[in-house]
This record gives structure tokens, C-alpha cells and sequence, in this order.
């Protein structure tokens, strides 16, 4: 029953057109593994950037960039956020198998060049609702590009038109969001008990595990990607090549010869996202408010509040006063004549 919500799911993820890179499963952990690395100072500039609600925790900021997007998360304001869809990815021409810059990132308008953006922003940017902006846009979109078919072929946008099912599930998903969610819902229900903590606490151990050196060449990162797409991802478990013109049926063959991939990939994004956040705050420029503690907008407004309320106490109290000098000093003038 699990599994069959979890790739429900995956098919109401159809909609997103290849934004929804890796679910919200796959992006907290990636941003989880990022800020248990943290080291430094960037531990306190990350807090700083998040909303105080949320004590520090930067994954539970992790799909906002997706959040905005659609009316049933933010009906007042979606619509000023579709200029930011075409950043979650990169198109490249059906089976081309590379990735031309010049061709497909014209005027940095992809994945790769809203990384390069945030990034310069974040430290850049002097204003702070613009470096939390920065902030939110860069740990999703690193990790979405970790996300192969986020790097995918224009035709079927991504694999959102490669259509089938998944592990005997009836309802139909797609070959996007089977990458996003369904792959990792699987694992959920077959290992995991369907805990995602006991699921962080493994990948995270993966992650310490490993002893390779980071390669933080966005480029390349694509170039991988499109070779896993191209000699892996689109093949069924009869080494058919999927497309959108005929329904593909996978189970546990197809998600046996993957599952490795998605969690090496949660691996490596949250490795490069710690040691990206972890170089920018060193390196960013110091500004006055680093010095200083922030005050979050609800205190401030509660200080202003009370203030107003101070002010209004001493008017109101200075008026009962007057009006009560009034009334002896009436008093006094009416005793006075009467003695007369």
C-alpha cells in the first residue's frame, strides 16, 4: 500500500514537466548531508539565512524552489515565480549524447548557469532577502543537476513522456518521476520500513564511507549524466530502448541495476553541496551584520509593538492626570467662592 502511494505519487509528478528533481525525499537528504558538514563559520551563516522557525534546519528549505512554482503551494504569488522553471534543467537534442553550452544553455538560461548565478549572488548580494533567495535556488538546483535525467532529451522533456508502470503498480508513472521518487520509494518500503531517518542514517554512512575526491565541474557533472542516459537509463530490462510512443513495464531487474546510481548521487550532491557552502563562507565578504546578531521580523514587530503600547500608556496616563488636576483645581475655585 505504501508503495503504491509513493508511485501515485510519481505520476501526479507528471505535471511538473522535469522540475521536481528527486522528490522531497531525495532533495532534504541531499541538503541534511550538506549541513553535517558544515564547518566553521558556515554552520552560523546558514542559520542565519534560514527561517527561524525552522531552528537552523536547511532542509526543510530544500523544495522551495519547487514549492513556489505550482498554485496549491502558493496561490497568491506562483505566477511571478514561472520565470524561474527553466533553471531546474537543461534540455539537449534527442540522442545527441553531449552537452554543448552554446547550443543548450544559450545566455546561461539552464540548470548550470542558475548554479553559477546563485553562486556568485549568494556572496555578492548585500541585501539579505536576496542572499536567502540565493540560498534556496542553489541547494535545490545542485540538487536536481545530480538528478541524471535533469540533463535530458527536449523530445519527451526529460522522460515526462516516456510513460509505463513501475513494480506491478496499475497506475502510471513516468520515467522522470520514477527517478525522482519512485526508485527511492522502493527502497523505502523493501529496507527501510518506510523510515526516510533510517534511510539518511544509511546514505549518510555511504557518505563517510567514501574516501574520493570532490569534483565540483558542473560540465562534467552533465557530460555523466548524459552518458547514463544514453547507455543506461532509457534501456528496459529487455534492453529495449523506452520512448514515448509505446508504455514501458519495470520492476525489480530495472530498479536493482539503479537504485546504486540514485544513492550514489544523493551522495555526491550532498558532498558537493557541504563543500560548496563551506568555501563560500569563507570566502564571501564580511558585512556589518555578521557582527551583529538579527533580529528575526516577528521580534522586531513585537518590539514596535510594545513600544507603541508604552507610548500609549504614558498619553493615556498623562491625560487621566491632567484631567484629574482639572477636577481639584475646580474643586478648589467652587470652595473658595463659597467661603466668600
Amino acid at each position: 500500500m505504501f508503495l503504491t502511494h509513493w508511485l501515485l505519487l510519481a505520476l501526479f509528478c507528471d505535471t511538473y514537466l522535469h522540475v521536481n528533481g528527486w522528490g522531497l525525499v531525495g532533495h532534504s537528504i541531499i541538503v541534511r548531508l550538506a549541513q553535517s558538514q558544515l564547518i566553521d563559520s558556515a554552520p552560523e551563516w546558514i542559520r542565519s539565512l534560514t527561517p527561524w522557525h525552522w531552528n537552523g534546519n536547511l532542509s526543510a528549505m530544500a523544495s522551495w524552489a519547487d514549492s513556489i512554482l505550482y498554485e496549491d503551494n502558493n496561490p497568491t504569488g506562483y505566477a511571478n515565480w514561472q520565470w524561474s522553471r527553466m533553471l531546474h534543467y537543461v534540455n539537449i537534442p534527442d540522442w545527441s549524447c553531449d552537452y554543448q553550452p552554446e547550443r543548450d544553455c544559450i545566455n546561461d538560461q539552464c540548470i548550470l548557469g542558475a548554479i553559477k548565478n546563485y553562486t556568485k549572488r549568494l556572496v555578492t548580494e548585500h541585501d539579505h532577502i536576496q542572499q536567502e533567495e540565493a540560498l534556496y535556488f542553489l541547494i535545490h538546483f545542485l540538487g536536481d543537476i545530480h538528478q541524471p535525467l535533469h540533463v535530458g532529451f527536449r523530445g519527451d522533456r526529460g522522460g515526462n513522456s516516456v510513460l509505463g508502470t513501475f513494480m506491478n503498480v496499475t497506475s502510471r508513472t513516468n520515467l522522470h518521476a520514477l527517478w525522482d521518487v519512485g526508485l527511492i520509494a522502493a527502497r523505502l518500503e523493501k529496507d527501510f520500513q518506510k523510515n526516510i531517518s533510517l534511510y539518511y542514517d544509511y546514505i549518510y554512512q555511504l557518505m563517510m564511507d567514501e574516501t574520493s575526491q570532490i569534483d565540483d565541474n558542473l560540465e562534467q557533472l552533465s557530460e555523466q549524466n548524459i552518458n547514463l542516459i544514453c547507455s543506461q537509463i532509457y534501456f528496459d530490462e529487455n534492453n529495449v530502448t523506452m520512448n514515448a510512443s509505446v508504455n514501458f513495464i519495470l520492476g525489480e531487474i530495472y530498479y536493482q541495476r539503479n537504485i546504486p546510481i540514485v544513492e550514489q548521487r544523493l551522495v555526491d550532491g550532498g558532498r558537493l553541496l557541504g563543500t560548496l557552502l563551506n568555501r563560500l563562507a569563507k570566502t564571501r565578504p564580511q558585512q556589518p551584520s555578521d557582527k551583529k546578531s538579527k533580529l528575526c521580523s516577528g521580534t522586531i514587530a513585537l518590539i514596535v509593538i510594545l513600544g507603541l503600547e508604552g507610548v500609549l500608556a504614558i498619553v493615556g496616563g498623562l491625560l487621566i492626570w491632567l484631567r484629574s488636576k482639572k477636577k481639584l483645581s475646580t474643586r478648589y475655585s467652587i470652595s473658595e467662592f463659597s467661603r466668600t
